[in-house]
């Protein structure tokens, strides 16, 4: 298994800077642009785990089980994901079942696959407010309980240069 999957926004000027020096990694830029989810639910029900839009957004879904570190670096837009990053994660939604299951009173999606991940969401932009950094912890909590990740986290930077990844 691979050591870390990460999704991002990042210009390509921002990722040779960042990743230059990490090995062993899967970076996975969310530009060109992917189309969105149509919520067809193929991937639910006649492509298991695998979206039917032929576009790169369907190489993103089978590349998380085959990690056990999942990261993603986004832009922090009205307390949520940037665009970009936000369609390839709604275009994932084959990883998980369309079954759902409580969990802490909620109601969440089944795992698909087996075993665990971690997931980090880091968040940079300049216009972080309180209210948007709350919303964007509780997305963080909710998408981990979906992936049924192990371990999560969720970190904030004012901009790109200030982001540090651990592998």
């Amino acid at each position: 298994m691979c050591k870390k999957l990460i999704l991002h926004d990042l210009r390509e000027d921002e990722t040779e800077k960042l990743f230059s020096n990490v090995r062993g990694c899967t970076l996975f830029p969310s530009r060109p642009t992917v189309r969105p989810c149509i919520g067809c639910f193929s991937c639910w029900l006649k492509t298991p785990g695998c979206c039917v839009i032929n576009d790169k957004g369907n190489e993103f879904a089978p590349l998380i089980s085959r990690h056990n570190g999942f990261t993603v670096i986004s832009r922090l837009t009205f307390g949520g994901l940037s665009p970009e990053v936000k369609v390839i994660l709604d275009r994932s939604i084959g990883h998980i079942l369309p079954f759902f299951h409580i969990v802490n009173g909620e109601m969440h999606h089944t795992k698909r696959y087996e075993g665990a991940i971690n997931l980090h969401y880091i968040f940079y932009g300049p216009d972080n407010t309180g209210y948007d950094k709350e919303t964007a912890r509780k997305i963080t909590v909710a998408n981990a309980l979906n992936l049924g990740a192990q371990k999560y986290e969720c970190s904030f930077y004012n901009d790109v240069d200030s982001i540090e990844v651990t592998i």
